[in-house]
């Protein structure tokens, strides 16, 4: 955890995805056929992380925004915005 959270912490004001980020912070990754949900077509994708594997990100939809905050350790939390993905 602590070798990915410093490799983390090198890339915190990236601003583009470069070829070696993905090299060091992903081991790899699934991705599933789609599925359509009310409508909506929602593909689905698991990121197997380095040094800590894959975590599930609640589906915003469930969950009031306020509490979408991870504190993975003390002083260290991650927050989740999600975007908006025209398919």
């Amino acid at each position: 955890m602590d070798t990915f959270l410093e490799t983390v912490r090198r890339y915190t004001d990236a601003t583009t995805i470069t070829k070696r980020m993905v090299a060091e912070l992903i081991q790899y990754i699934e991705v599933y056929p789609a599925f359509k949900e009310d409508g909506v077509t929602n593909p689905r994708v698991t990121i197997h992380y380095n040094c800590i594997g894959a975590f599930e990100v609640p589906d915003r939809r469930k969950i009031p925004e306020r509490d979408i905050l991870l504190e993975t350790r003390k002083g260290v939390a991650l927050s989740y915005a999600p975007t908006q993905i025209a398919i």
